[in-house]
């Protein structure tokens, strides 16, 4: 190796020098280059400063590189002799957790059974205390077959009153049993969201909803499944795409014609049928 060729490898400049001393000199702005790719502008201020752990796993981190070189016109190989180092574990937190509000949805939904299984020994408890006699036994029937409720009919009797050998006169009795209702089981459901984003492995995930705020911006961790409303999802953009599934009303779409480099981007029309996303977008 000559002293010219030493002297570059010891002086190169860093690759985000060389991304951003590149992108200047295209003329573009990091808001030019992140409408080109489809990108967040963070993440390209995150690949110009070399912040690889912002931007999660190294699978797709190299991808996001790559596209980033291929658009400045810089060899791709370039990605290749970077060491990207695993981002960790708190990084890995979604930026759209709402930790405060998930203990307290939890927290009424502990209320509410706790409430409903109440009211329901309560009123089994009032019930059996009104109609429990001494002496006399009780019968359990539901509410719903009334209209099957069995009655006994009284014992016949030969005279209206029997007279026994005394002369004494008895009045005649009844073998009937009073019923006691039992209050049915009280069945609850609840609403199944529409949309459903299962995640493999770690990915970048950008969703806009139809009112134009973001849902979604940042990245979700391995094994993690989230929901939403018909109303949440617009636009999508997904980093690592070969590890998301995306099902709707339980059944998965199929994205693939809307992935490149490992990137998937499309929106979700009224009927929930998939595009691709306009230049413009």
């Amino acid at each position: 190796m000559n002293d010219n060729a030493y002297q570059e490898t010891l002086f190169a400049e860093p690759i985000g020098l060389q991304l951003r001393h590149a992108r200047e000199k295209n003329g573009m702005k990091a808001s030019d280059a992140s409408a080109r790719l489809k990108l967040p502008v963070d993440v390209i201020d995150a690949l110009e400063r070399e912040d690889w752990q912002k931007l999660g796993a190294p699978i797709y981190v190299r991808s996001y590189l790559t596209s980033y070189l291929k658009l400045l016109g810089l060899p791709v190989s370039m990605a290749s002799e970077v060491k990207f180092e695993p981002a960790p574990s708190s990084t890995m937190k979604l930026l759209s957790d709402k930790p405060v509000r998930r203990d307290i949805d939890k927290t009424l939904g502990t209320l509410g059974y706790f409430a409903i299984t109440g009211v329901i020994v309560t009123s089994v408890i009032m019930l059996a205390m009104h109609f429990q006699a001494p002496g006399k036994s009780t019968e359990a029937l539901p509410l719903d077959i009334q209209a099957q409720t069995r009655i006994e009919p009284a014992q016949p009797t030969t005279s209206t009153a029997a007279v026994s050998n005394a002369g004494e006169v008895q009045a005649p009795t009844s073998n009937q049993a009073p019923v006691m209702a039992s209050i049915a089981p009280i069945n609850s459901s609840l609403p199944t969201k529409a949309w459903e984003i299962r995640v493999n492995a770690d990915s970048w995930v950008e969703i806009t909803g139809a009112d134009g705020k973001r849902v979604e911006s940042g990245i979700i961790s391995a094994g993690t499944v989230k929901q939403y409303n018909a109303d949440q999802l617009m636009s999508v953009t997904i980093g690592n795409a070969d590890q998301v599934q995306i099902l709707r009303n339980g059944q998965a779409m199929d994205f693939s014609a809307f992935k490149q480099d490992n990137v998937a981007r499309f929106k979700i029309a009224g009927d929930g049928t998939l595009i691709a996303k306009t230049a413009m977008q």
